[in-house]
């Protein structure tokens, strides 16, 4: 049977977005950006394109009740539970697997993260139109974000030759330095790797089992379930379907993004997405954050490029260039104080 489905990556603890994020609910299950979490405005997404019966989302065992009580018309042999997290090429490649075992072999298949800001809509609906015009030519189709600025934040796509509506993908790059950033944005050949892909379930597969064998084989195996064991699951191998897979397939293409995209990746990222929360009071300070859950004022004077976060359980005041630093603090609490993340 033949039609478009939506596999919903929503795995992860978001630690980056400590002390707001925790274990019970990591950032995607969060309302950032007002109007709903950000798995529900990700699966809203798709709704003219899969229809609700149409969309997967794969999460963390751990997580099956609130993602099942935030999306609450999602079929419950729609919600895939990891017992660990394995990277996305596993996430991928069980996806893949299941819509094959349930006759969807040739249907399209699109995966997103559950944590992007997108707008607006229509069009990204009809982003995903082109795309899906390629994939069902055989391609794998990424979708290229059009840069802006020379960030150093994001991976990078070189586009080769046309194929219409979009190129063929002549190379990834990984994050970029600040000098190299300005070179790709300068030369117009580089767009910015936005993680989404969409593609023919059996294309797919098939590079899959040529590039990636040893997984592809492992998956075959696993059960015919939604939640596997952990014994099973764990033995997968953990890599990106990045470096696993598209990088090294001939049948890449990028369609460039008619809409406007934002990684939400940590506070930084959040404050440029437009994210705050609660009553604030900022003075003579600029690119400043303030995310607060308790319902108290929060004053910043005089500081720039941080962020503050407060919580029931702790408070986060955070320079823009120590973001990365959170997941050391996250390491840390789980040994002396595990009940605040």
């Amino acid at each position: 049977m033949k039609r478009i489905f939506a596999v919903i990556m929503a795995g992860g603890r978001g630690t980056r977005f400590w002390p707001a994020s925790t274990k019970s609910r990591p950032k995607q299950f969060m309302d950032l950006l007002g109007g709903g979490t950000m798995l529900q405005k990700t699966a809203a997404r798709f709704a003219n394109i899969s229809g609700p019966e149409g969309v997967l989302v794969v999460t963390g065992a751990d997580h099956k009740t609130i993602a099942a009580n935030q999306l609450p018309l999602l079929p419950q042999s729609n919600l895939l539970l990891e017992p660990v997290g394995r990277n996305t090429a596993a996430c991928i490649g069980w996806a893949a697997e299941t819509l094959k075992r349930r006759g969807f072999g040739e249907s399209v298949m699109i995966v997103a993260a559950s944590d992007h800001k997108i707008e607006p809509v229509d069009g990204f609906e009809k982003t995903m139109k082109n795309a899906v015009a390629l994939a069902e030519k055989g391609y794998l189709c990424t979708i290229g974000i059009t840069p802006d600025n020379p960030a150093t934040g994001y991976g990078y796509l070189q586009t080769g030759e046309e194929i219409h509506p979009g190129n063929r993908v002549k190379s990834f790059r990984e994050k970029p330095d600040a000098a190299t950033a300005a070179e790709y944005l300068k030369s117009g050949d580089y767009l910015w790797n936005s993680g989404m892909f969409i593609w023919r379930v059996n294309s797919f597969l098939e590079e899959f089992k040529k590039h990636m064998p040893g997984l592809y084989k492992d998956i075959q195996q696993l059960p015919d379930t939604t939640s596997p064991s952990l014994e099973k699951y764990s033995d997968l191998e953990s890599q990106s379907i990045d470096y696993g897979v598209m990088e090294k397939t001939d049948k890449a293409v990028v369609v460039p993004a008619l809409f406007h995209w934002s990684d939400i990746g940590d506070w930084p990222g959040a404050r440029c997405a437009g994210v705050s929360k609660g009553q604030s009071l900022v003075i003579d300070s600029e690119n400043t954050l303030v995310f607060d859950e308790t319902g108290r004022l929060t004053v910043v004077i005089g500081l720039d490029n941080v962020s503050v976060v407060s919580t029931d359980k702790a408070i986060l005041v955070m320079s823009d260039s120590s973001a990365q630093k959170i997941k050391e603090v996250v390491t840390g609490l789980e040994q002396s104080r595990p009940d605040l993340i």
